[in-house]
């Protein structure tokens, strides 16, 4: 019988996704200043890391709120194939330690979960690639579900999957799933949200290997 469930963010929580979408935005972002489409402005890593966990079209919506959807839907094709690149050529990585953690969990009782607003072919390449498919009982993605809002995705899920639960990532997006269902959370300080995003999580961890247990103090 499982302890609980362990719901994951992807992307700033479990992948440091940075080492892909960094280079792979800032490509895209090149083009579309060189084809008149934006003005030039330069980008830190901060700012570019802030997208990470947005949907496609919120976040085009708020970066560039006036590029044509024709526009934003191109660039963000190639956003994804420069990213699929970077993995393939192995200039891809989960954050230090995250794999044993999973294992740890996995081996300790505990139903994990995949919850990403990624699609389902990132997701699929990304399991494959480091190996962790079979340390999830479920993986879901926006994608299946049509992009609605993560905490959304949940609501639809939340009864397949044994109690307690408890949801962890690093941006609004993932703590607003715990706080709309009443559920504990845990915030990851070294992804990609700003402090701010992690007020609301029940327990901030400042590394991977402090998740165990904080799992452990909120849901047994």
């Amino acid at each position: 019988m499982k302890k609980g469930t362990v719901f994951f963010d992807y992307d700033g929580t479990l992948h440091n996704s940075m080492l892909t979408y960094g280079p792979a935005f800032r490509e895209v972002y090149a083009d579309l200043v060189k084809n008149g489409y934006l003005e030039y402005q330069e980008l830190t890593d901060e700012e570019i890391s802030h997208w990470l966990g947005w949907t496609v079209e919120d976040m085009w919506n708020t970066f560039a709120p006036d590029l044509p959807e024709p526009v934003w839907r191109k660039a963000s094709m190639k956003i994804g194939r420069i990213m699929d690149e970077r993995l393939e050529s192995g200039n891809a990585g989960l954050f230090p330690g995250i794999k044993d953690v999973l294992i740890q969990l996995h081996d300790e009782g505990y139903e994990l979960v995949f919850l990403s607003n990624c699609g389902k072919q990132y997701r699929d390449k990304h399991l494959s690639t480091f190996g962790i498919a079979q340390l999830f009982d479920a993986a879901y993605t926006a994608e299946e579900f049509n992009f609605i809002p993560k905490w959304q995705i949940y609501q639809k899920v939340k009864e397949h999957h044994p109690k307690p639960h408890v949801m962890i990532g690093d941006r609004f997006h993932d703590l607003e799933v715990a706080t709309r269902a009443g559920i504990p959370s845990i915030g990851c300080a070294y992804g990609f949200g700003n402090p701010s995003e992690l007020e609301a999580a029940d327990i901030v961890v400042n590394n991977p290997q402090e998740i165990p247990a904080a799992v452990k103090q909120l849901i047994g």
